[in-house]
């Protein structure tokens, strides 16, 4: 049976669009997901679905918008692809280093070509980036709060949505995912 991470945009961000992680995990047992876990604050689940990932991807997002009266965007991966993302990093020594200093951008489809080429313009102070397909790698030595690779400027450039998660959220999210 396949294991999914969920991983949701805006929650719990600021003390806006509240989500309880109790009432998130209460919604996706609910829908017949198995071994169903929360990480953190910031809309992270792990669970078991056998379902393919696009009725599954539909399901929670309907289940979402009930639960809190609008649309919550969402981006769905599979414990394999999670496993992949990891092993693709262009920043590992970086984030063995230091994880909250690299992010991966999950990216909710592959950009259309030449979308990276806007990447170029952003303003990078130390800031490095690599895009690869439907993640872009992140390292901001100097912190995310001060970079320009911001959700809404990356969605803007790459024309997809996107949410962010720092290495080391990842890699517990991977690890949660081992079942």
């Amino acid at each position: 049976m396949p294991t999914y991470i969920a991983l949701l945009r805006a929650v719990n961000v600021g003390g806006t669009n509240k989500l309880p992680m109790a009432d998130f995990r209460r919604m996706l047992a609910g829908l017949g997901y198995r071994r169903v876990e929360t990480y953190i604050q910031s809309g992270n689940a792990v669970f078991d679905a056998d379902a393919p990932i696009a009725s599954v991807t539909k399901s929670v997002a309907d289940g979402l918008a009930r639960l809190v009266g609008r649309p919550v965007e969402l981006i769905l991966w599979s414990h394999d692809a999670l496993t992949r993302a990891i092993a693709a990093n262009p920043f590992a020594t970086e984030a063995a280093a230091d994880g909250a200093r690299v992010h991966a951008m999950f990216l909710s489809a592959v950009p259309a070509a030449g979308a990276d080429e806007g990447l170029k313009r952003i303003p990078a102070r130390n800031d490095r980036y690599h895009l690869a397909g439907d993640v872009l790698y992140l390292h901001l030595p100097d912190g995310a709060g001060e970079s320009k690779f911001t959700v809404k400027t990356l969605d803007r450039i790459l024309g997809v949505t996107s949410t962010a998660r720092n290495w080391n959220t990842v890699l517990k999210l991977h690890e949660m995912s081992k079942r």
